[in-house]
């Protein structure tokens, strides 16, 4: 039996996912913290600039992308250290 998992827009699943999701795109065997910064600075301005919703749905939609910022940076810091 087959299980589908949904992940809803905004969670921080759906951010980790578009991290993997750029990486993926792009070739990348592994994000380096500047990758990983450039790719959260471009989905927050994306959340300010044009996503239209109420400001309360903005705030936590940042602050699940902060959470998945937070985890690929912990990743990419514990791959470098193995």
């Amino acid at each position: 039996m087959e299980t589908i998992v949904t992940i809803l827009f905004g969670t921080a699943e759906y951010f980790e996912r578009e991290f993997l999701t750029y990486a993926a795109r792009n070739n990348l065997n592994q994000m380096n913290n500047d990758q990983i910064l450039m790719i959260y600075s471009r989905l927050k301005n994306e959340l300010l600039n044009d996503f239209v919703c109420e400001e309360s749905i903005r705030i936590e939609c940042i602050q699940n992308l902060e959470r998945a910022c937070f985890m690929t940076r912990s990743l990419e810091l514990s791959v470098l250290a193995e």
